[in-house]
């Protein structure tokens, strides 16, 4: 009698079977009354369940053939008696299947198999359908199998190397995230079917072959130049986790608390990975202590593969990675280097989140992902606090989550139910990654952080190498929050975690808080409401408060939890707080929150009077706030007065933070935006510069030092340049264009980023005189590799230039360049959108010229796109261009899939309504106020009465001389 004694045992027996088979015991397919008629869910019955893979690859890659042959073995334990097995295979071929009792050894007679096409589902079941499989059961199913290894990066797929003696290689890699191992083997290819691998693959002699778990054994087969590679036995994973690389890497290695890590590359590039070897040592290090749960595995692998989609995945004890990503030089930039190591704590945080505690199910990505993204950043901001990675979250996650929620159409909760393989995909999005980690960081405050870490360490031992949904999760913070004697002494909320989460994770919006103190009463009413307003799911919001009185911003503990209602009253007693009528009030301490927070007016002008005297007193996260929750407001004119923005702005002359200018730029140019083209805008460019000054002439007018700047300050830089060049500071646009002329004319790099040099470019292009326009526009002819300049000539703002320009892109030059006539109208919408001087050249050239572009494949999308920037004064004239080319158009049997705007399309003008519904709103009470406060005299008293001058005397010194240099240029 067979039976299953050990793995080893196993493999003894089974790769056998590659060659040779068992004509009595095989299940051959024949004409059966097909299963496929039968109605199926999408997914996978839970009849049946894995316990223990065994996987044999045997490929020819080395031989450049991309064929290969599988025998997958899987021990299968039946929970429900059932009449078929049911699994997933995919683009897999030739399969001779055996099914036999794992107990006594015997083959099964009698059955058969079908394929679903649709589900991609491989059906083991009877030829007369019957309940051949019996609850408590245990079988051993074989199927012997042939695949290809495929270029879609996806399943098993190839990539091809240059060796050191100029030779294509080719290398086998895995991506089986989130459905993917059904393209290279047969298995329950859902996160919850966890169960046991033991991997052998066979590969040329020239080639290592590399998985999840170490080696176990490397054996000869009888043809000379073929090796098979055994594995140890990975613990319970899912098959989305199952990961082997085949390749002829070398690698660097370092140990640490007991643990091989490993960087494999291509030998040219191996000493590439050493800084990156050595910081996942320290990463991983810190994730074991800050989560107090070790890595389990004895290994864990790093391989940089020249792919061309993703950053990396998380594979258990295998993180693979996009080359630059894993890779680069001593000479890296902060830009390289941080974003590197984020990458590396993010796959590193997931061997907890993701792989030794698994989502049961898709509908929780976001219990993987937002995990992974929060603590990569907590985990840099602690071994790397110069790149201030906590501030960056709030400008790069922080700002994506809030974006997409304000703009995307379709929004979904965190948790949220998926099924077809593309929605699965499409899950992996900002929802999950940005804002999850945005929710997980609040209540990592909310609930104090120490707390919140021990729910954590107990989820995380408690379900280790299983599968969970959300509710495991809030059962062990509920625990840990209940063992906080000091969470528990005043608040009634400690026993409703599981509900606070709740709110949270099934809300697709992004709460909304507006605070309305009643000044008589000494209270405050709190109310909740969404972008939605129509929705009636509330949260539960964790506020905390900081006032004139108790201005510590340091304790981000949940002062007050605001239950999920429309609205509330209550005393300042109530919430514990100490609040005078004098005093301003904040609510979300540093942004731990994830929402937005208004202030009735009078509390509003009591922070902006506060700024204005001290900005110091107020913490640099909530004044960046405060310029991120108005923004939205403006945008959609939900203000009461202008007069509230205007003094918010003006205190920035005397803001060095650049946390904070990366939120106030935006409005600053949205403004701009507003007021282009109107009487106001020259007095609101003169009000920009002397805002900007200042920031500007502490960044750029000084002796150039080689120091690193963290992304967020390259960022902002890039920013505060961009605004200053945009309302025309002569120090901004004399040095950006003697430097836009070094890089044009005598090919001297601006700078060694990237995205600061594209902006520097833009700014100096924007009054060069005729003959160094002509010299730019000669360059962009003379070589199709400047094609920074098609992003650059756009910036001009002289109208002669403009012209040019345009013509020069309907000309047949372009052909020299490598562009066509669609490449051209792509450059001139983006010009339409970036610069507002050219818009009514780009119009009048339309008008002039739509004869000879209006064949192009992308002239009625752009047409169509611009019709949407026409002001309702401009109406009359848009409408004969229109009813032009609509004649035109009749001349054309065939233009493309696109079809004209209609010409009474609700389409046309809808992008500058807001702006106009502004300006006939608050038009005129700007420009008042700003030629009220136009005088030198006004910024002096400013800085007079600010106490932070008294911090930076040097830096007011500064502007004082800087303003009478500006009033001189500005009166001329």
């Amino acid at each position: 009698m067979f039976k299953l004694i050990n793995v080893i045992n196993i493999w003894i027996y089974f790769p056998i079977l590659l060659s040779v088979g068992y004509s009595d015991d095989l299940i051959n397919m024949s004409t059966v009354p097909s299963p496929l008629s039968r109605q199926r869910a999408i997914r996978l019955p839970n009849t049946t369940f894995p316990l223990h893979y065994h996987l044999h690859i045997k490929t020819n890659i080395h031989r450049n053939d991309l064929m290969y042959i599988g025998n997958m073995t899987i021990d299968i334990d039946v929970r429900e008696s059932t009449d078929e097995i049911v699994l997933h295979a995919k683009d897999l071929n030739n399969f001779t299947l055996s099914v036999y009792d794992l107990e006594t050894g015997l083959p099964l007679h009698d059955l058969t198999y079908s394929y679903d096409a649709n589900n991609s589902f491989l059906i083991i079941h009877a030829h007369e359908y019957y309940q051949v499989f019996e609850a408590g059961f245990k079988y051993r199913l074989e199927i012997l199998y042939e695949g290809i290894i495929n270029e879609i990066f996806l399943g098993l797929y190839w990539l091809q190397y240059q060796n050191n003696e100029n030779e294509m290689v080719y290398q086998a890699a895995t991506q089986f995230e989130p459905t993917g191992a059904r393209l290279a083997f047969p298995c329950y290819d859902e996160p919850a079917f966890k169960a046991n691998f033991s991997i052998c693959l066979t590969h040329g002699d020239i080639y290592e072959a590399i998985s999840n778990m170490p080696v176990r054994s490397i054996e000869p087969e009888t043809t000379d130049d073929v090796l098979t590679t055994c594995f140890h036995t990975t613990p319970p994973i899912s098959t989305y986790l199952v990961a082997f690389v085949i390749s002829n890497f070398g690698y660097i290695s370092a140990e640490s608390r007991g643990l091989t890590q490993r960087v494999y590359t291509p030998t040219s590039t191996i000493n590439k990975g050493e800084k990156q070897l050595n910081a996942s040592v320290h990463i991983l290090a810190a994730m074991e202590d800050f989560l107090g749960v070790n890595y389990t595995l004895s290994k864990l692998d790093h391989i940089a593969l020249n792919k061309k989609y993703g950053a990396a995945m998380e594979n258990w004890g295998l993180i693979m990675y996009k080359e630059s990503f894993l890779l680069y030089n001593d000479e890296a930039d902060s830009q390289v280097k941080f974003k590197g190591y984020l990458t590396l704590a993010h796959e590193i945080a997931h061997q907890w989140f993701g792989n030794l505690v698994s989502p049961i199910w898709w509908t929780y990505a976001w219990l993987t992902e937002g995990f992974a993204t929060y603590f990569s950043y907590i985990i840099i901001d602690m071994l790397h606090p110069e790149f201030q990675s906590m501030e960056y979250f709030l400008v790069e996650i922080a700002a994506k989550a809030y974006s997409y929620n304000e703009y995307s159409m379709r929004p979904h909760p965190m948790t949220y139910y998926v099924e077809h393989e593309n929605d699965i995909r499409s899950v992996f999005d900002i929802i999950s990654y940005q804002k999850a980690a945005c929710v997980i960081k609040m209540f990592h405050h909310a609930f104090n952080q120490k707390t919140f870490m021990q729910g954590i360490n107990h989820y995380l031992n408690k379900h280790q190498y299983s599968v969970v949904n959300e509710l495991d999760l809030f059962e062990s913070l509920q625990d840990a929050v209940k063992m906080d004697s000091l969470l528990n002494e005043h608040n009634n909320w400690t026993s409703s975690v599981s509900e606070i989460l709740l709110s949270w994770s099934h809300n697709k919006w992004i709460p909304i808080v507006t605070v309305q103190r009643n000044y008589d009463a000494n209270s405050i009413t709190i109310r909740q409401q969404s972008k939605n307003i129509e929705s009636l799911h509330y949260f539960w919001i964790p506020l905390n408060f900081a006032s004139a009185s108790d201005n510590n911003f340091e304790s981000t503990t949940v002062d007050y939890f605001m239950p999920p209602v429309k609205e509330i009253t209550l005393s300042v007693s109530d919430l514990n707080i100490k609040l005078s009528n004098d005093d301003w009030l904040i609510v979300n301490k540093q942004q731990t929150g994830f929402y937005h927070v208004l202030y009735d007016d009078e509390n509003l002008m009591k922070i902006v009077q506060a700024l204005q005297e001290n900005h110091l007193l107020i913490h640099e996260l909530n004044r960046a706030d405060i310029f991120q929750n108005i923004q939205p407001r403006i945008e959609h004119y939900d203000i009461q007065s202008a007069q509230e923005i205007f003094e918010l702005l003006k205190y920035l002359h005397y803001e060095e933070s650049l946390l904070v200018w990366n939120f106030a730029t935006p409005i600053a140019e949205l403004l701009g935006r507003n007021l282009y083209g109107t009487a106001t805008q020259q007095l609101y460019k003169k009000f920009i510069q002397f805002l900007v000054a200042p920031v500007y002439n502490r960044l750029f007018n000084r002796p150039i030092i080689d120091e690193e700047l963290t992304i967020m300050e390259l960022t902002t830089q890039q920013s505060i340049l961009s605004l200053a060049c945009e309302f025309d500071l002569p120090e901004c646009l004399k040095y950006t264009q003697r430097l836009a002329e070094d890089r044009i004319i005598h090919d001297i790099q601006v700078n060694n980023n990237s995205f600061m040099s594209d902006a520097v470019i833009c700014a100096g292009m924007r009054y060069l005189n005729d003959s160094q326009f002509d010299a730019a526009l000669k360059v962009l002819s003379n070589s199709a590799s400047q094609d920074y300049l098609l992003y650059a000539l756009p910036c001009t703002q002289n109208e002669n230039h403009i012209q040019k320009y345009l013509k020069y892109l309907i000309s047949e030059d372009i052909i020299e360049i490598n562009m066509n006539i669609s490449d051209s109208l792509i450059n001139i919408f983006y010009m339409f959108k970036s610069n507002m001087a050219a818009r009514p050249i780009i119009w009048r050239f339309i008008e002039h010229n739509y004869k000879l572009i209006i064949h192009a494949p992308f002239f009625l999308e752009m047409f169509n796109r611009l019709s949407e920037y026409v002001h309702t004064e401009h109406l009359k004239q848009y409408r004969d261009l229109h009813q032009q080319i609509s004649t035109a158009l009749q001349n054309f049997d065939n233009i493309g899939n696109s079809t004209l705007i209609s010409a009474d399309s609700s389409r046309i003008g809808r992008k500058v309504r807001t702006t106009e519904s502004f300006l006939q709103k608050f038009g005129t009470e700007i420009h008042e106020w700003l030629l009220h406060n136009q005088f030198p005299v006004f910024y002096a008293s400013i800085a007079r009465t600010n106490n932070a001058s008294k911090h930076y005397p040097h830096i007011f010194s500064t502007v004082s001389n800087l303003f009478k240099k500006i009033f001189k240029i500005v009166l001329l």
